[in-house]
């Protein structure tokens, strides 16, 4: 068989079997907690090979707000490690102060920290440019008991809650914004599925392919919530199913991108703007 035709065959059978690793664990219910730990990949597991020769000049970067927490930041740390890739959690100050052991486990493992204020209210951050200026500084306070610092900051509902006013105060004290470009759309009040997330994520990427720019991912691994209340209620409830949607659909959208090439990197002062 001639090589190229060779080549063309792995690489769809590769993505074939990726797309085939969605779990139906996202929907368990409430009263089901043990089945939901059961969406976490096994450490051991070995990881597909890359399809293709990662292009170091090809990049993506994967991002994870609102943690960290004591459960989900966890499976997705299992999974990155797994896949010996790198990505970036975008921490909320009192949830780092929840959960200091998971916030030095994503800086063992080598991943990158964006600020995404202390109190994520809206109330607080948005009262005023100053209000937002302390919140991050919070935050910050908190991050740097590891000895680090995240001066690169995602604004709290998105660009849409920014004014200029606020951009150019906070740049003044060496704070830089990173927005995203490809959304997973994984906060839907209703609850999302693995299916979902990955057509979303996949869809963005290709968009921004024909754009010329990196994709900047947008995913949740969330805050602390507790996972085993009895009866939680509609909206923690789909919160729960579109967390444990973002663990099933993860491998699928590394292998996906893993098969176009991309080498996964963690954001820094150098990642280009999302748009």
């Amino acid at each position: 068989m001639p090589y190229k035709l060779f080549f063309l065959l792995l690489i769809a059978a590769s993505l074939l079997s990726g797309c085939g690793r969605v779990t139906t664990n996202a929907a368990a219910t409430p009263d089901e907690p043990q089945s939901r730990t059961s969406a976490s990949t096994t450490e051991n597991e070995p990881a597909p090979a890359p399809p293709v020769p990662a292009d170091p000049n090809k990049k993506v970067y994967l991002t994870f707000d609102d943690g960290p927490n004591s459960h989900y930041t966890g499976l997705v740390l299992d999974i990155l490690k797994r896949y010996n890739v790198k990505a970036t959690f975008v921490v909320i100050g009192s949830n780092v102060e929840k959960n200091p052991a998971v916030l030095q486990r994503i800086l063992d493992e080598g991943h990158n920290l964006v600020n995404h204020t202390y109190s994520h209210d809206y109330k607080i951050i948005y009262a005023s440019p100053q209000a937002f200026l302390a919140d991050l500084e919070k935050c910050n306070n908190a991050i740097g008991k590891t000895g680090h610092e995240a001066k690169i900051y995602r604004a709290p509902g998105g660009p849409s809650k920014m004014e200029k006013s606020y951009y150019d105060y906070l740049s003044r004290y060496g704070y830089k914004s990173l927005e995203w470009n490809v959304s997973s759309a994984d906060s839907d009040p209703r609850g999302v599925s693995p299916e979902q997330i990955i057509n979303n994520v996949k869809n963005g990427v290709i968009q921004m392919e024909k754009a010329g720019r990196p994709p900047i991912i947008l995913m949740h691994d969330g805050t602390e919530i507790n996972i085993n209340v009895e009866n939680p209620g509609a909206a923690v409830q789909n919160y729960i199913k579109s967390r444990e949607s973002d663990i099933a659909a993860l491998p699928v959208i590394i292998e996906f991108l893993q098969a176009r090439g991309y080498t996964f990197a963690g954001v820094d002062a150098n990642t280009p703007s999302a748009w």
